[in-house]
This record gives structure tokens, sequence and C-alpha cells, in this order.
């Protein structure tokens, strides 16, 4: 009897494989040419979730994964804990190759690209002495970047970080002026990338391929995936992803003028850069708001506010003023008492009457639906209709506000228009001849240079005191303290009408100057110091707004239990 129940059991069990069959096979069916496939094929084709959508088909991946016969995840955590130990060890040619294999295992996992380019470009390349081996290891990160687009057909990720490595690693390095010139020199790795993007198009102002003029060809082609192709862009913020375009051409700018390239050849690439940064303040930015930006808009959108609010002001005459009374009437002692001192002594205010200064205001704040909601009948409603307008544009203005600030938008529109001038193309000229001049020892005629300088930066500072406060702005600071050595070396000491004594007591809080011109700026007269105090611009205060931040540049390396692929790095 227990023999035909056991025999009954394994007839059931074969039964039911053998039914369980049909149903696998409808699911997992590849697809022909002649049919679409099971339903995880027909999901995969109608997602692009299948290889040959996201990107080439490598027969040694493929069978890669195959042989790991379902134990890919442990393969994957073995070979992240070997390219460790090979990095600790400075094995790096089987650091290089253990690489490799993870790529064949994870071909559509984006950060593992993104991580182990940052590895060999950045951490792998300091290791070595000869700036011609850093520069290998550079090329190298670059390369292992563009192999993984092959397997992720124009993923904005891996394209835009083609670009800032290009760019920024070969042009912002310690050894930036050896490797820009063994890049414009490197013909071999011209024709590898030419595959990709048109180097040509690229070429800086000696006829050569210029390394930020060759990234920004990558932060375009980055660009033309979401735009044109309709990719995704996740993991970045769209404001640092679209402004890393012109930001190339006005460090290409910058750097030639570094260089010594002045004159129209940097005149006519501020122009170019002015252009881009333009372009890009007319481009649309999506934003986590749910709407999208254009940042050149700014200054249009404060003058629709300013002509609306005359527009409720004069539907409603004097109930702005009157409210406004109103409540400032009702503030206690203390409160009129800091609100009396934030107009003339807000330097002396303590922490906690700054606090009650910001609640001062928030109570004095007359708001435009409280305007709005003085009128009566027909007039009422239509003051409602303004305030609402009012109250939308507002939130637009200091959203627009707070994304101009993350990329310096005004500045860097102040910046492009000032280096086009002849004034700055001057000054820079002149100074730079005359650091030439001061390494030849020809300190006389080096002298007769920088005071022409000094007056020329005074000019462009006059028409342009926004630039005083830039951060590049130190090399200028350095400079002045070379010609302060030199008087030394000529017995004479930095003289009282020093034209740019203002600029340098904006600069005496900064923690990188050396002790020199730190003396210098000790002893700059009273009245430079109380000038310069007075021509600074009081901080702004904190909008209650917050904003995304911008992404950063850092690529963590992904956790060895979670190197899975993961659907939102390989689709649409």
């Amino acid at each position: 009897m227990s023999r035909d129940i056991s025999f009954r059991r394994k007839v059931i069990y074969v039964t039911a494989i053998a039914l369980l069959l049909y149903p696998l096979y409808r699911l997992g069916q590849p697809a022909t040419h002649t049919s679409p496939g099971g339903m995880l094929a027909q999901l995969r084709a109608e997602h692009n979730l299948a290889q040959a959508e996201l990107g080439e088909i490598d027969p040694a991946s493929e069978t890669m994964k195959l042989a790991t016969l379902g134990m890919r995840p442990f393969a994957v955590i073995m070979l992240w804990e070997k390219s460790n130990e090979y990095k600790m060890k400075e094995d790096w040619d089987n650091f290089s190759a253990t690489l490799n294999q993870i790529t064949k295992l994870q071909p559509n996992f984006i950060t593992v690209w993104e991580f182990q380019a940052h590895n060999l470009a950045y951490n792998i390349s300091v290791n070595f002495d000869d700036y011609r081996h850093r520069y290998h290891w550079v090329k190298r990160g670059i390369n292992f970047l563009v192999d993984g687009t092959y397997y992720n057909r124009e993923n904005p990720r891996l394209l835009h970080q083609v670009g800032w490595i290009t760019g920024q690693k070969i042009g912002r390095a310690d050894e930036r002026v050896q490797f820009r010139e063994m890049f414009r020199d490197d013909n071999d790795f011209h024709d590898e990338i030419n595959r990709e993007v048109v180097v040509d198009e690229a070429l800086g102002y000696d006829g050569r391929p210029d390394n930020w003029l060759v990234g920004r060809l990558w932060y375009q082609r980055a660009q033309s995936a979401v735009d044109t192709r309709g990719m995704p862009l996740r993991g970045k913020s769209p404001l640092i992803f679209h402004s890393d375009n012109p930001m190339s051409l006005i460090n290409y700018a910058s750097t030639i003028a570094e260089e010594g390239i002045l004159g129209e050849t940097a005149m006519r690439a501020w122009r170019e850069a002015e252009g881009g940064w333009e372009e890009f303040g007319r481009r649309q930015i999506p934003t986590s708001w749910g709407h999208p930006v254009r940042l050149a808009e700014y200054e249009q959108i404060n003058q629709d506010i300013e002509n609306l609010v005359q527009q409720l002001d004069q539907l409603l005459p004097g109930q702005r003023e009157r409210l406004e009374q109103e409540k400032l009437d009702s503030l206690t002692p203390d409160q009129r008492r800091v609100l009396a001192m934030a107009e003339t002594q807000i330097e002396e205010l303590t922490d906690d009457e700054f606090t009650m200064l910001f609640e001062v205001r928030e109570l004095t704040e007359v708001t435009h639906a409280e305007v709005a909601e003085q009128g009566e009948g027909e007039l009422r409603d239509r003051a409602r209709q303004l305030a609402a307008r009012l109250e939308d544009l507002g939130h637009y203005s200091r959203r627009t506000s707070q994304y101009r600030s993350i990329v310096n938008y005004e500045y860097w529109g102040t910046r492009c228009e000032a280096e086009q001038t002849r004034t700055a193309v001057d000054a820079r000229e002149n100074l730079y001849q005359a650091q030439q001049l001061h390494d030849a020892a020809a300190l006389e005629d080096a002298r007769e240079l920088y005071e022409k300088a000094w007056h020329q930066w005074r000019s462009l500072y006059d028409s342009f005191p926004r630039l005083m406060d830039d951060v590049a702005a130190d090399d200028l600071a350095t400079a002045i303290g070379r010609y302060g050595r030199l008087l030394q070396q000529l017995d004479e000491t930095i003289p009282e009408d020093f034209p740019l004594y203002d600029f340098l007591a904006r600069r005496g809080d900064r923690g990188d100057l050396d002790e020199f011109l730190r003396e210098v700026i000790r002893n700059i007269p009273a009245e430079h110091l109380e000038q310069a105090q007075a021509d600074t611009d009081p901080a702004e205060e904190p909008s209650p707004e917050t904003v995304e931040e911008p992404e950063s540049e850092t690529v963590e390396e992904p956790s060895p239990e979670t190197v899975e692929e993961p659907e939102s790095d390989t689709t649409d």
C-alpha cells in the first residue's frame, strides 16, 4: 500500500513539473526575428531593458554571466575585495584586470564605471612620481569611461563624467601645464576618442585640441542624450549638469589668459564664453518644485512684480502703508529698538537681538493678500487676482535667485563682459609681462609695468566692483605680494597712494595668504580700511526657501553587498 502511495506522489510531482515548464517557457522565451518572445522578453523590449537597447552586446560578458550559474553577486563581491587588495598592494596591472572583470559581470551598473574611472584618473595616478606616468593613468580613466558608454549607449551620466575628467583633471591638476601640453600633442589619444567626438571641432588658439574644449564636446553629447533622445538624468543636479558646458568655455578663456595668451585671442575666447553663458541662462532648468526656471528671466520677473505691485497699490491706494503702520504700532519697545538698530547699527546686535530682528520683520511684513482683502466687491476680486499672481511670481523669483546663486550666474556673466574690455586685456598683459621681467631680474622695468597694471586694475574694478570679491582674484593678491618683495629689494615699501589697498583689505580674512602679504594688509592706511568696509556689501539674509543641493563630483565606492544591477541605472 505504501509503495502505491509513493509511486502516485512521484507521478504527481513529475506531472506538475512538466506542466510548469509551459508557463516558464511562455515567460522566458527569448525574442527572435519572427516572434516577440515571452512575457519577460516583451517587457524588456517595452522598457528598453534588453542589452541590445542599452548598448553593445559583449559575448565575453554574456558568457561570464552564464558561467556564474546564478552566483554572480558572490563573484562580484569577491572581485571587489580582490580589487581593493591589489590597490593596497599597488599592484596596478592586476587591479586594472580585476576592474575589467567586474565590468564584464556588471556592464550596466553605472556607478561601477564612474567610481573606477575616478579611481584610475584621480587616486591611482597620484601614486606615481613622473607626471608622464600620471598622465597615462588619467588617460586610462577616461578610456575606461568611454568603454562604459559602449555598453550604456548615450547614458548622460557617463558622457558627462568623461567631459568632467577630460576638462577638470587635465586642466586643474598640479601638473596641468604638463598635462595640457601632453594632451594637445597626444595624436594617438585623439584618434581613439575621435570615434565618439570630433576632436577637430575642439581646437584651441594654437590649432591643437584643447582639453577644456574636448571636454565640452562630451558635455554636449550628454545634453543631446537628455534633450533629443529623452534619456533620464538620474543622480545629477540638472542645474550643475547643464552649467558645465558653458563653464568649459569660461575655463578655457581663463586658462589661456593664465598661460599668457592675451589680446584679441583672449577677447574672442571670452566672447564665445559669454555667448555660451547667455544660452545657458535661456535654457529651461528642471527643479524639485515641479516647474522649470530660466536663470536669465530673473530681472524680467522682478520687473513684472514691481509693475503688479504698482497696479495693486493703485487699485487700493494707501492700504499697504496703513497696514504697515498698524503692525509697527503693535510692536513692543524692545522690538522697536532692535528694528531701529538694524537701520544704522546692525553690527552691534547680539545673537538674541538678531533672532528678535527676524521675528520683528516677519511680524511687520505686509503681504499682498492682506492688502487685497482691504477692497470690497469687484475691487476685492480684482485685487485678489493680482495678489495671487504676485505670490506665484514671488516664489518663482526666489527660486530663480537661489539657482542663480548656486552657479554664481551673475558673477560669471559680469566676468565674461569685463574680460572683453581693453582695460582688462591691457591689465593682464602688463601684469604678465611684469612677472616675466621680475623673474628675469629686470627689477626697474618690472616695477614700471607692475605700477601701470595696478592703475588698470583699479579702473577695471571701478567699472566692475563685483570682481573684487572673486576667489580667482587671489592670483592678483599674490602678484601684489611679489611687487612688495620687489620694492624691498629696491629698499622701498608699497606707497601710500597704492591704488589697490581696498582690494587687499577685502582679502585680509583669507587663510591662504602668505605672511608677507598679511603684513602688508596689516599696515594698510586706516582710511583705505574704512573705505573697504564701507564698500563691502552686507551679507544677505538667508531665504526661508530651500533649494536642492548640487551633486558632488566625488564618486563613492559602491558596497559589495549591493552591486547588483539596479534598474534605475540602466533604463528610461
